[in-house]
């Protein structure tokens, strides 16, 4: 994958995670039991599209022009 294909991927599993995340019930409300675990996995989502995000930043600044 080039730089900027690695780029917009690292931004989609950000948004996904902050998505995931950012939709998990409320405390105290029918389906909480799953909040955390919803959570969780968001929080792994947006961390590893960090990771994607700083690699490719890496590989941008390092690439050759065409």
């Amino acid at each position: 994958m080039n730089s900027r294909a690695l780029l917009a991927a690292g931004v989609g599993a950000t948004v996904l995670g902050i998505a995931i995340a950012g939709t998990a019930p409320i405390l105290g409300t029918d389906g909480a039991s799953r909040t955390h675990a919803q959570q969780m996995v968001g929080g792994v989502v947006v961390v590893v599209g960090w990771a994607i995000l700083a690699w490719a930043i890496h590989s941008f600044g390092r690439a050759k022009e065409d």
